[in-house]
């Protein structure tokens, strides 16, 4: 029986059950689930379980919940449980929707093409990597472009060639925080070909060395009592941070933020104790003395790509849907929607190694659809892209709003979700099971 066909209940009644499915969702208590827990900061729901979550409500009240609402649990803070209950409220009557996609069992994805994985791993008993320059030459990629390989990571990173290029969408079914298209003049810059790797990340977690458990914890992973804890890639063992066997080389998940701008400071040779918002140093690390390469001298804030380079090095000059063109996203093209609505994942999720040819873009970047999503340096606001500033040179917004950005899709979503367009974002304290992230470099860095 459909909503449409029942006496809506009184908000307190949805409130209580909306509480218990997502006691059941999350196995977090039920007296401890409040009308004012915030999603994210608080039962830390991250994309697999708001799909569940959305799923069960509909279900649970026979209401469609639209595709476009899912995305603001993501974006307008604070998102709460009171939150869940207004959207069930006034959806009320539009009756229960189709989600076969959601249900239907995925066949394996097909094999993809694997390249060489260059990225270095948690030892530090090769040390040259700290003194020279921060990049060596290679031959140009297939595609053509100039690509060097970062010392410090062994991250290969191609020049993306300075472009005036189409920004937002013009297609009939973008959301508004994507229009209108317009073009912007993006100066040139170097782009990890792949996202960091669980082992590139350990590696940086051992140069670093013992900061405390509160910058960790404020960096990557979750706490023990978390029921996310099994999909954390990484172990310390004494004072060493291994990855888990078999995740090596897949993207590094749960990691905020705060931990991928560190970390990115940290591979150009700038100073990684500066990765919070404001710029701050942690009085933890106050003391701590850190050895900066000679170039760090740059007054740059982040080295995550904003989101304009981002959605350049994504699909090129030129307005197409995805990467590779307008044909919509499916397994053999990007790891996409692999997802089947109630399956759990005991340990082991199915991410697509960092080096595998997927996602591909015209620069040959790999994953720039699917897989995980990957945050950007940026602060998200819906109407940007209506603003005089996404139409100046290298358009980043710098407006705070509580949210930074978070583009390319994953494994988890629908295909749509990995259009070169499609924008989302999380508080930079959030992290999730499919989101992770990669640098960007500074051209002027090739000289030293």
């Amino acid at each position: 029986m459909s909503s449409s066909d029942q006496e809506r209940p009184a908000l307190w009644e949805i409130e209580f059950r909306v509480s218990e499915i997502t006691s059941e969702q999350t196995s977090i208590p039920r007296e401890q689930i409040k009308r004012d827990s915030r999603l994210l900061e608080d039962l830390h729901i991250d994309s697999l379980e708001m799909v569940e979550l959305i799923l069960s409500l509909e279900e649970e009240f026979g209401v469609t919940i639209p595709d476009d609402i899912g995305q603001q649990m993501f974006v307008q803070q604070p998102a709460t449980i009171g939150t869940l209950v207004e959207i069930v409220r006034h959806q009320w009557g539009t009756g229960r929707p189709q989600r076969k996609g959601w249900f239907a069992t995925k066949p394996e994805p097909p094999r993809a093409i694997r390249t060489p994985f260059t990225q270095l791993g948690d030892s530090l008993s090769e040390r040259q990597w700290l003194d020279g320059p921060l990049y060596e030459r290679m031959t140009v990629t297939r595609e053509g472009f100039d690509q060097f390989r970062r010392r410090i990571d062994g991250m290969r990173c191609v020049l993306v060639p300075s472009a005036e290029v189409d920004l937002g969408s013009s297609a009939p079914d973008a959301l508004p925080d994507q229009r209108p298209l317009h073009r912007a003049q993006i100066g040139s810059f170097l782009m990890d070909a792949e996202p960091v790797s669980v082992s590139a990340f350990a590696r940086f977690l051992n140069s670093v060395g013992d900061i405390g458990v509160d910058v960790v914890t404020e960096w990557c992973g979750v706490t023990d009592d978390d029921r996310r804890r099994n999909h954390f890639q990484l172990k310390r063992e004494r004072k060493h941070w291994k990855a888990i066997a078999d995740t090596e080389k897949q993207p590094i998940i749960l990691v905020s933020w705060f931990g991928a701008n560190a970390y990115a400071l940290w591979v150009n040779g700038r100073d990684w104790r500066l990765f919070r918002d404001d710029a701050t140093i942690p009085d933890a690390l106050r003391r701590r003395t850190v050895r900066l390469a000679a170039l760090s001298r740059s007054s740059a804030a982040s080295f995550l790509p904003t989101e304009a380079q981002w959605e350049y090095a994504a699909r090129g000059p030129d307005f197409k849907l995805f990467p590779w063109g307008d044909t919509p996203a499916r397994s053999e093209l990007a790891r996409v929607a692999l997802h089947t609505a109630r399956q759990t994942y005991a340990d082991s999720l199915p991410l697509s190694n960092v080096s595998d040819k997927l996602g591909l873009s015209p620069f040959g970047l790999h994953h720039m659809a699917g897989n995980v999503w990957q945050w950007c340096a940026d602060w998200y606001v819906s109407n940007f892209y209506e603003q005089k500033e996404a139409r100046q040179p290298d358009p980043m917004n710098l407006r705070a709003s509580g949210v930074r950005c978070e583009r390319g899709g994953s494994w988890i979503g629908p295909g749509y979700l990995a259009r070169s367009s499609y924008r989302r974002g999380r508080p930079p304290a959030a992290r999730g099971r499919c989101l992770g992230f990669r640098c960007v470099g500074l051209v002027s860095d090739l000289q030293n």
